[in-house]
């Protein structure tokens, strides 16, 4: 009865203040509270092993592990097939990062990663709040310290990849690009994944040192020059600049100095135009290959005045502060007196457009020169077509001719050249050697009258020593042309016909008479004192 009393007693306790069964797996929610295991197995005559309770661990400590990337939290749950998972998947992406050269899209990597840690962290408490709490704080430390060494880890990764890329700009500095190569590769490589705009810049400072290497190993020079350019238009800001610099003169001054020593002035100088670009400080050299130039063309025959003036002048404007400056004025009277030498030896056609050049010469150093070639100019020109008439170029003297009278349309000597151009034209016409006439105007002592006897106009040009050219007008008294055997009759009496007289001297005489729409009459004849005073011009035809 006592026992059963205090079942009752029990009851009635349990009644009175009723006792709710506690959740195993839930957090504790105060300091003074505490979980109470109970059994929820039913009363049951057959005796049952209640279920091992899940380990007690910390959320915090297992989100901290997992938080470092490569699932330790797992190991920590015991959750060992996911965390072996999340290790190779970790892995993974590393290799991923690396095949993929993650520092061209950082950001894209960045985001990827924060994922990736997202889920470990969310998953790990997932599983960590199923169990009961762990009163122990030295997981939490654990996980901590793990954090900590992972994130101290990568930023000291990314300070090595950092100093790597200074050593690399360093050595480019210096101009060490197998150094630089070195580090820049590091960088690009076993630093690629600091994601930092560093591993693009040592990309860029590889292709550099790449194309400065290229341009160095071309025996050619004009290769090299053309490789440099290339590197200064792709790499304008490059470090190497100096050092390209550098290369490019040593190139330049090699190849200019090889070319003048050949005898290949013109094109040394073409060499050493560039290197003045790049370095004034060889001025001198350059005048001077300037003065062989000149010096080398005035001794050649014939003469290169033009392209020698040119590079005088080139001195004198560009170079005066050089020594070969001084040596301009003397080179100048050398060069004219070799480039008018032909006129000694009687060839003055050599020399006209010579001294066409040197006449318009307006730098103050060819001042000389060119005042003796002003001067010289017209008479040689008109020497020249004198020259061609009487060697029997009749054609070559009527251009030179007709230029000296275009050129010099003032000049004293404009009749000569008139009277030179119509025996010229009369030596084609008639096929006759002609000497060099009288200036146009003057006349001789015998006196000769041409008249015409048909009704058309007729242009004559006559020439021997002296030259004429004139018009006879038509005679409208008479018939356009005269019946086969009677122009003789038609020439009895120039009264009342056209007729021009003109004064002759001495001598064979061409004349040339175009009777318009009948064609040309050449004749000849010599002119003397007693001999004929008349010279008829008619036209016969059979109609």
């Amino acid at each position: 009865m006592a026992v059963e009393a205090a079942v009752v007693q029990s009851s009635e306790f349990e009644a009175a203040h009723p006792t709710a069964a506690v959740n195993p797996w839930a957090r504790p929610s105060g300091p003074e509270e505490h979980a109470v295991w109970v059994d929820p197995t039913p009363t049951d005559p057959i005796l049952r092993i209640p279920p091992t309770p899940p380990e007690p661990k910390s959320t915090a400590a297992a989100v901290l592990l997992n938080l470092t990337g490569v699932g330790a939290g797992y190991f920590y749950l015991r959750r060992r097939w996911q965390a072996w998972t999340a290790a190779v998947l970790a892995v993974v992406l590393v290799v991923v990062a690396f095949a993929t050269n993650a520092a061209a899209n950082p950001w894209l990597w960045r985001i990827l990663a924060a994922v990736w840690l997202a889920i470990l962290v969310l998953d790990a408490r997932r599983i960590a709040v199923q169990h009961p709490p762990i009163a122990n704080r030295r997981p939490v430390v654990v996980g901590a310290i793990a954090v900590v060494a992972v994130v101290g880890a990568y930023i000291g990764y990314g300070v090595l990849g950092r100093g790597a890329h200074d050593d690399g700009l360093a050595a480019q500095g210096r101009g060490d690009c197998a150094a630089a190569t070195d580090r820049f590769n590091a960088v690009t490589g076993p630093y690629e994944l600091t994601l930092s705009s560093d591993v693009a810049a040592a990309d860029r400072g590889l292709a550099e040192c790449a194309d400065f290497t290229r341009a160095a190993d071309s025996e050619d020079q004009a290769t090299v020059v053309q490789r440099y350019g290339q590197f200064r238009r792709d790499h304008p800001d490059s470090p190497l600049s100096p050092f390209v610099r550098e290369k490019l003169v040593e190139t330049y001054t090699t190849w200019a100095r090889g070319l003048r020593d050949e005898g290949r002035l013109s094109d040394s100088i073409k060499v050493y135009r560039d290197l003045l670009a790049e370095d004034e400080s060889f001025a001198p050299e350059v005048a001077d290959t300037y003065l062989r130039l000149a010096k080398k063309l005035t001794s050649e025959t014939p003469v290169g005045a033009s392209a020698a003036a040119t590079a005088l002048e080139a001195i004198a404007d560009e170079f005066g502060d050089t020594p070969a400056a001084k040596e301009v004025p003397a080179a100048f009277d050398a060069l004219y007196a070799a480039a008018t030498a032909p006129l000694a030896a009687g060839k003055p056609c050599e020399v006209v457009d010579v001294l066409g050049f040197f006449a318009e010469l307006t730098n103050d150093v060819a001042a000389k020169v060119a005042a003796e070639a002003t001067n010289q100019y017209p008479r040689v020109m008109l020497d020249c077509g004198l020259s061609e008439l009487r060697d029997g170029q009749a054609t070559a003297a009527i251009t030179t001719l007709d230029r000296f009278m275009r050129t010099f349309p003032q000049h004293g000597s404009l009749p000569q050249a008139q009277s030179a151009q119509i025996a010229a034209e009369v030596a084609i016409g008639t096929g006759a050697q002609v000497p060099v006439p009288a200036p146009l105007g003057e006349g001789g002592p015998i006196t000769i009258t041409f008249y015409n006897t048909v009704n058309s106009e007729i242009n004559i040009k006559l020439a021997g020593s002296t030259a004429h050219e004139f018009t006879l007008p038509p005679c409208t008294t008479c018939p356009e042309f005269h019946a086969p055997g009677t122009g003789d009759d038609a020439c009895d009496s120039p009264v009342g016909r056209p007729l021009f007289a003109v004064g002759l001297r001495e001598g064979t005489h061409h004349v040339l008479a175009d009777f318009e729409g009948s064609g040309e009459l050449a004749k000849q004849f010599d002119a003397g004192s007693g001999g004929f005073d008349l010279y008829c011009l008619y036209v016969e035809s059979n109609g």
